[in-house]
């Protein structure tokens, strides 16, 4: 039994974006590999038609590759979908694709002398993006972005306290790795970010500006209906039951 998947647009940003360290086409699969970066960097996604007998041949392949079974979903109605809940494998991570036209966002601007545009990022900010899970393989993976990429510093009350990456794709600014020291949140620092990633993206010449968070973190999903970005997309992963 076959049917054809058509790929969003948004995978596209995620690979400019959000880069594996390999990508493998195996038939009508993309095996992206990533040494430890996470999923989004190393997800597998079918690309065409769903043929039982090329995912047997894969699943081969990914043991001798020793790659983990990570399977990224982007159509919930869709035939892999499908055999891979027969096949008991489990949904992970619900994920929400939000975006907003730049001009919108950048009507109010954050405050001065708070947010800095950076590349290569500070060491504060590495501290930063550490000690809120985003380690040493996430920040390799900004290091692999070719096109136009900044990392934004952000200070509160004279002290380092948000860090963010941000990269280009086309007319597309996707904002990846936004983290807040939790001894500051609720006190507008994610807003200002937010506003400064807007204003490197108009600079940019970028028309949009993309994020992409789980449904579990609330903070962030608030943080962005607040500032009026809509939903666009969503994705999940299927992984085999033994993973979790």
């Amino acid at each position: 039994m076959k049917s054809k998947l058509e790929e969003p647009k948004f995978l596209k940003f995620l690979a400019d974006t959000w880069p594996s360290k390999e990508i493998i086409k195996f038939g009508s699969w993309t095996i992206r590999t990533s040494d430890g970066a996470g999923k989004r960097a190393s997800a597998i996604s079918l690309d065409g038609l769903w043929e039982e007998s090329s995912f047997k041949e894969l699943k081969t392949l990914l043991q001798k590759m020793n790659k983990s079974e990570i399977f990224l979903i982007y159509q919930s109605d869709s035939l892999i979908e499908k055999e891979l809940e027969k096949l008991n494998y489990q949904i992970f991570d619900q994920s929400f694709i939000f975006e907003i036209a730049v001009e919108e966002l950048i009507k109010n601007k954050p405050p001065p002398v708070s947010m800095f545009s950076i590349w290569p990022p500070l060491q504060i900010q590495r501290e930063l993006w550490g000690s809120n899970g985003i380690g040493e393989q996430r920040q390799a993976v900004m290091n692999r972005v070719i096109q136009s990429k900044t990392s934004i510093l952000g200070r509160w009350k004279d002290n380092p306290v948000a860090s963010a990456f941000v990269a280009k794709s086309g007319d597309v600014a996707f904002l990846h790795a936004l983290v807040v020291d939790k001894n500051f949140r609720q006190q507008g620092v994610g807003k200002a970010l937010m506003q400064h990633a807007g204003q490197w993206a108009y600079s940019h010449n970028c028309k949009k500006l993309m994020v992409v968070t789980t449904e579990a973190n609330t903070a962030a999903n608030n943080l962005y209906t607040s500032l009026e970005f809509q939903l666009v997309n969503k994705y999940h992963y299927r992984i085999p039951k033994a993973y979790i």
